[in-house]
């Protein structure tokens, strides 16, 4: 699995950012370079079939992505983690700490869910996906459904050619699997401290998606991201930052 990290001289749990579906570990550095400047090690992977990691072998399930995280930390000797997970990656996040709890000491999840809304729905989001060309007619209503306000041309033709980087069995097995989860009633299993953040206009996991997370998760806190939609760490930095950074820095002794 391809990766990239932020070393330092620490003894801290590292830190490990999942991203979401048709993107990259591209969409954390801004936080991964905030954290390593305070003395975490930070290690984003591409998921298997995104990104840098387009030629690897499924399965592209969210389990199937949260046990190939754990071969990566077993293949770099890391043992415990603070995991933090946007969008599909917090499912796959969710899917890890259920499987793993021993290897997770925090829990950062980001405009993310346990549920699908309409399973139906988004399943045949899937079908007409994989009855189209892989091209960028195809990715960039998914681009666009990202950001409630969009960036500049040139960092939105990023994002595409980072979607369109995907190996498309990847894309669509991924979505597939994301639209019939259904982690919601395991969620009490999570027994480390939780933060969830939602985009207060996401379309796709919605305030209420955090909401029903809180719940359920012990002793989980929520934040609402203001003026931001599914990625409230680029749309609204300083306002996500200040509340996921004083969180994520409290996994240091």
């Amino acid at each position: 699995m391809s990766y990239f990290t932020l070393e330092h001289d620490g003894a801290n749990p590292p830190a490990v950012f999942l991203h979401g579906f048709c993107q990259s570990s591209v969409y954390w550095k801004p936080t991964a370079g905030r954290l390593a400047a305070a003395g975490i090690r930070c290690v984003a992977p591409d998921l298997p079939g995104f990104g840098a990691s387009a030629d690897e072998s499924g399965p592209y399930t969210m389990t199937g992505l949260a046990n190939s995280l754990a071969r990566l930390l077993d293949a770099r000797g890391i043992a415990r983690i603070t995991l933090v997970g946007g969008s599909m990656g917090g499912v796959v996040a969710q899917h890890f700490v259920l499987r793993y709890p021993e290897r997770v000491g925090r829990l950062l999840l980001v405009a993310t869910g346990a549920t699908t809304a309409d399973p139906a729905a988004a399943l045949a989001k899937a079908d007409a996906m994989e009855a189209a060309p892989w091209d960028e007619a195809a990715i960039t209503p998914v681009v666009n459904g990202f950001f409630l306000h969009p960036p500049s041309d040139a960092e939105l033709a990023r994002f595409r050619s980072i979607a369109l980087g995907a190996t498309p069995v990847a894309a669509i097995e991924a979505a597939r699997s994301n639209a019939v989860n259904d982690t919601l009633g395991q969620l009490s299993g999570i027994r480390v401290p939780t933060l969830i953040v939602q985009g207060r206009h996401d379309r796709a996991r919605t305030p209420e998606h955090g909401e029903l997370m809180r719940e359920r998760i012990p002793g989980a806190a929520l934040a609402i991201i203001e003026d931001a939609g599914h990625t409230p760490q680029i749309e609204q930095a300083d306002a996500f930052h200040e509340v996921a950074l004083p969180f994520l820095l409290a996994a240091r002794p």
